[in-house]
């Protein structure tokens, strides 16, 4: 049974999605919630992670954009003994080069993807306050306290919810990829890299694991999960930048009231 990523469906264009993922969707929220600068501060520490995340995304997305033109035409002209026009061979001498650190760089783009996530929610302490809280420093616990205790911080439903009903996507693919593929492969773990034919230009990681003579794949595309990423972080921005203005507006409003005469 495959899980996971599916194909996006159409051609992947590198340089528009560098560009993409290059706008930090917190960088609103980051000004409004931490003005302040700090080296060892949470802002700090999450912008360091972004600016590594956009850099492994960009070398995992021009890997795949790579791989998946050479498989489709010059890779059938060396097979069958053909000869390679100047941009085949460029083309070609592009992939060989890519090659041999392929792996690598997908591995390292699903793990600043995770640590980029970790990084996020400790921003979360913003607006997150209450008796009861979740942690800061990794979104799968943070997600799992919010899975756990969903009524533990009732001013925070929507974040609640949107915790444990939204993002399914960190679960499978990204973890699943993380721990099987990269931190804890075993012996009854595989991994292939594939790739679509017509449109769908994503190439997929697929982890299968076998047990009992049936086997479970999952499925990750890095183009998706940054699709995925930016989803998630704009909508922590917008849900972050109202509590944080509601809660200055609030504070403001209990200093500037008249004294009594």
């Amino acid at each position: 049974m495959a899980l996971g990523h599916t194909s996006v469906g159409r051609r992947l264009n590198v340089r528009r999605e560098v560009a993409r993922i290059k706008v930090d969707p917190l960088s609103e929220f980051l000004s409004e919630a931490f003005p302040e600068t700090r080296v060892d501060g949470p802002r700090s520490r999450y912008v360091d992670s972004y600016y590594l995340y956009t850099r492994a995304m960009e070398r995992a997305l021009i890997q795949v954009a790579t791989c998946v033109r050479y498989r489709k035409g010059p890779y059938y002209v060396y097979r069958y003994g053909g000869k390679f026009g100047p941009g085949q061979r460029k083309l070609a001498d592009k992939a060989r080069a890519l090659r041999p650190f392929m792996e690598l760089d997908i591995a390292t783009c699903v793990l600043f993807t995770r640590i980029l996530l970790d990084r996020a929610i400790g921003l979360s302490r913003a607006f997150l306050t209450g008796p009861q809280l979740p942690s800061f420093t990794s979104f799968n616990d943070h997600k799992k306290f919010f899975v756990r205790k969903p009524d533990a911080l009732p001013q925070h439903s929507e974040y609640s919810e949107y915790m444990r009903e939204c993002t399914a996507w960190f679960d499978s693919p990204l973890k699943y990829v993380r721990d099987k593929f990269i931190v804890h492969c075993g012996p009854k773990h595989s991994k292939w890299f594939g790739i679509g034919w017509e449109h769908d230009d994503d190439m997929l990681l697929t982890v299968t694991a076998k047990a009992a003579g049936a086997s479970d794949s999952t499925c990750l595309s890095v183009w998706q999960m940054s699709r995925e990423v930016e989803a998630y972080l704009r909508w922590f921005a917008a849900y972050g930048i109202a509590k944080v203005t509601a809660n200055k507006k609030l504070h403001a409003g209990g200093d500037s009231r008249p004294a009594p005469k």
